[in-house]
């Protein structure tokens, strides 16, 4: 059993893991809700397709900086302080989208976006690991990113309604109430972390998780899921404008539809996970990603719905059995209790590939199709859960 007091059944279990998944449906509805916009960015900035996905870099590799600092403090200050944070420069974020008139505010928007995501979800995560034992946590947390991200999901809906009603301004101004929400929630829920844990140092922490065959394979499977969403972030939406002239609704109903897909794969990879073991969910996963990331680019709009929707579900299985094989590593490393480590090393390690699928995708675009981007990276998945296969024993 892990946790302080909240292990067994009570209800203040309820009121953490509901926190969590709001903390999480928040971070996902202020990052989802950009997407509608990027076309109006581009034209009213100028921008290529190119420099879409390099300008939308600053989210990661913010993300990965923060969250590298983020384990000791998280286990030391609490959870519920670092939720509080990361919705307030969520809030914070969303007003500098409001304004963006140029390249650097917009990137220095994305950048404080990425730094709220790190504390949002290090601080979910480790309240989630603090709350129930190991043999759960591949659907709990699994259950918790798809309440939280199905929510999320009516970003890019409410915010293409919003877009074509009233303006970017008006839009992102409105969406930053909700973050204002949640940072007087976490008034409402318990703390969870150990007063007593005592946390190694962040490096030091990281290289004894990396010691861990099961902490490499699930890292290696969140950064494969991370390089596929960052790699469609931007050049999806610009894809379905220019070749199929959707607007900013249609490209919010698209992108809402198929991200759903990803929510509703977690708990059941998890859950999977849970029961058969790690390895058969990585592998499965990570080969329906491979082969329905290629058909995202083409045909109708439809078409593409249902492969990004197929594409995301087969990520979505691949990294459901991270969570639980980073929090396994830590209690085998000798720290049960610092999960704001576990929490963090897989922020920083999806971060690191977050930070690679723009890079990726668009240096790729200057010389490949998006059609050809996708297969580009396709293979770069197969090839991934051939060495997650070899990482992890059958048994």
């Amino acid at each position: 059993m892990r946790g302080v007091s909240l292990t067994g059944p009570h209800p203040a279990r309820t009121r953490v893991f509901t926190l969590a998944t709001a903390a999480i449906a928040v971070d996902t509805l202020m990052f989802s809700a950009i997407v509608p916009a990027l076309p109006v960015y581009q034209r009213e900035m100028g921008l290529s397709d190119t420099g879409v996905a390099l300008i939308f870099a600053a989210f990661p590799v913010a993300q990965l900086l923060v969250a590298l600092l983020l384990p000791r403090w998280v286990d030391r200050a609490g959870r519920r302080r670092a939720l509080a944070l990361g919705a307030m420069l969520l809030a914070a974020s969303g007003v500098a989208f409001a304004f963006a008139g140029d390249l650097a505010t917009l990137a220095i928007a994305r950048a404080v976006q990425g730094g709220a995501a790190a504390l949002t979800w290090t601080g979910a995560l480790a309240a989630v690991s603090d709350v129930y034992p190991t043999g759960q946590l591949g659907f709990r947390l699994g259950l918790a990113e798809t309440a939280g991200g199905g929510v999320g999901l009516l970003g890019p809906l409410v915010s293409g309604v919003l877009i074509d009603a009233v303006g970017v301004t008006e839009t992102f101004l409105i969406v930053s109430i909700v973050p204002v929400i949640l940072a007087l929630c976490v008034l409402l829920v318990p703390e969870t972390a150990r007063p007593s844990a005592n946390p190694p140092s962040v490096l030091a922490g990281l290289r004894s998780v990396a010691r861990s065959p099961g902490a490499r394979a699930g890292g290696l499977a969140l950064i494969l899921l991370a390089l596929v969403e960052a790699m469609l972030e931007p050049l999806l939406p610009l894809d379905l404008s220019e070749r199929l002239g959707l607007s900013s609704t249609g490209i919010g109903l698209v992108l809402a539809l198929g991200t759903a897909a990803l929510f509703l794969g977690s708990p059941l990879g998890g859950w999977w996970s849970d029961h058969a073991g790690r390895r058969l969910p990585l592998i499965v996963g990570g080969a329906i990603t491979a082969v329905a990331l290629p058909f995202v680019a083409l045909g109708p709009p439809w078409w593409v719905t249902l492969a990004f929707a197929v594409c995301l579900v087969g990520a979505a299985v691949l990294a459901a059995p991270a969570g639980p094989l980073f929090t396994e590593a830590v209690d085998d490393m000798g720290h049960a209790g610092s999960y704001g480590l576990s929490a963090a090393a897989m922020v920083v390690v999806y971060s690191a590939g977050y930070t690679l699928g723009p890079l990726v995708g668009g240096g790729l675009h200057l010389v490949l199709s998006f059609q050809g981007v996708t297969i580009a990276v396709a293979a770069v998945v197969a090839v991934g859960t051939v060495c997650i296969a070899l990482m992890l024993p059958r048994s």
